[in-house]
């Protein structure tokens, strides 16, 4: 069961609840668990497919988003999926579908009391020469987002394709904190160096925040997903980085205002530490064993066997005026050198992260620490 569901069904559980034993009811829980296409064709070569999804009010459904190779043909595809036990789905697992158009999938509880409605989108990746761009957008603005639930999710286009960024919003909207995309961690405002940029605070999470050990939440913005399922359990592990790029990047530059909040929250109880920033990016390769690295990775001072290079921010401080940042990929410090065999290949990957504060991840910051992020631009080497 997905985590925002969770508060109810326990609240429902305790009111429902008697002295009798009896038996097990029908399964409640209608969710799609796992989805699967053929590995050959995929673009990822994990062949990862998020499905702990956010309802999109715009489609009246969960999106299940995922790209094929070039020259897929996408008429006749048919997914996989595992569901929770005793759910239905219709169409069926298994049985070919034109995705030429997005395909919607119905999942119906044991008890036939609960659904829920997916929606499948696969779209061709079209991967242009190593030589010719890069397979992401690398100038980043901040003025396209668009409306998921109540809170913004960031994204970049341009002639090579799409970026969707990735946040702890939705973990904070399972708070039940929130109310409007302005009142999120991460958000925008018109406040720009040049028209809207992002704007990251961090902020305090509430009575369900405090009940499970959460009692902030640093804004964060990031190229990666997010899985709610275990933001709770193993937050570090919730922030999954990378995606694959295929230039070697040698800077991370824009522009930045920051103030930190009056009050620095640690260990259950205000101090007088002073909060901070962070922004910082890593590149590394990509194996069947390693996809992407978690969150794990600032806490282990930027290490990881699979890293390549990092570009961490060494001079951040408060600024009321907008402040430019150059930050080089450093490459000396891991011992390695890139194969530019791998490089056309894919087998690299790349992620910016950015945060209100820097131990935001660990819970602990401030309170109203303000980072607002502009006119930033990953470079690399032609």
């Amino acid at each position: 069961m997905k985590p925002k569901d969770l508060l109810a069904f326990v609240i429902m559980g305790m009111l429902l609840c008697t002295s009798c034993i009896k038996n097990e009811a029908p399964n409640a829980e209608a969710d799609i668990l796992t989805c699967t296409l053929p590995k050959d064709i995929m673009a990822d070569p994990a062949n990862m497919i998020d499905v702990d999804v956010t309802f999109d009010e715009d489609i009246n459904a969960y999106p299940i988003k995922t790209e094929v190779i070039a020259g897929t043909d996408i008429t006749n595809i048919a997914p996989e999926f595992t569901l929770t036990p005793g759910a239905t789905i219709t169409p069926e697992s298994g049985k070919a579908q034109d995705f030429t158009s997005p395909v919607k999938y119905t999942v119906v509880s044991e008890d036939k009391q609960w659904s829920r409605i997916y929606q499948m989108t696969i779209t061709v990746k079209e991967s242009p020469a190593p030589d010719d761009s890069p397979t992401i957008p690398t100038v980043f603005n901040f003025e396209n987002v668009k409306t998921i639930s109540n809170y913004y999710a960031f994204y970049d286009k341009n002639e090579t394709g799409t970026l969707e960024w990735a946040s702890g919003n939705e973990g904070y909207a399972w708070t039940g904190s929130g109310g409007s995309p302005e009142k999120f961690p991460t958000t925008q405002t018109n406040n720009g160096k040049n028209g809207k940029c992002l704007k990251l605070e961090t902020m305090l999470t509430g009575p369900l925040g405090n009940m499970v050990n959460k009692p902030l939440a640093a804004g964060n913005l990031f190229i990666g997903k997010f899985n709610l399922g275990i933001a709770i359990s193993k937050p570090l592990e919730a922030t999954l980085f990378g995606t694959p790029f295929n230039f070697k990047p040698t800077k991370l530059v824009g522009y930045y205002k920051y103030k930190a909040g009056d009050r620095f929250y640690q260990n259950g109880e205000y101090t007088n530490k002073k909060d901070i920033f962070n922004i910082y990016a890593i590149f590394f390769e990509r194996t069947d064993k390693v996809q992407t690295i978690n969150g794990h990775i600032a806490r282990n001072n930027y290490e990881h066997e699979n890293m390549v290079a990092s570009a961490v921010i060494s001079n951040a401080h408060e600024t009321n005026e907008w402040e430019r940042f150059e930050i080089d990929f450093d490459y000396d410090r891991y011992g390695k050198t890139v194969d530019y065999d791998k490089l056309k290949a894919g087998k690299y990957s790349v992620s910016i992260i950015l945060a209100s504060s820097k131990d935001g991840d660990i819970f602990e910051g401030a309170p109203g620490s303000t980072l607002l992020i502009d006119n930033m631009e990953l470079k690399y080497e032609p």
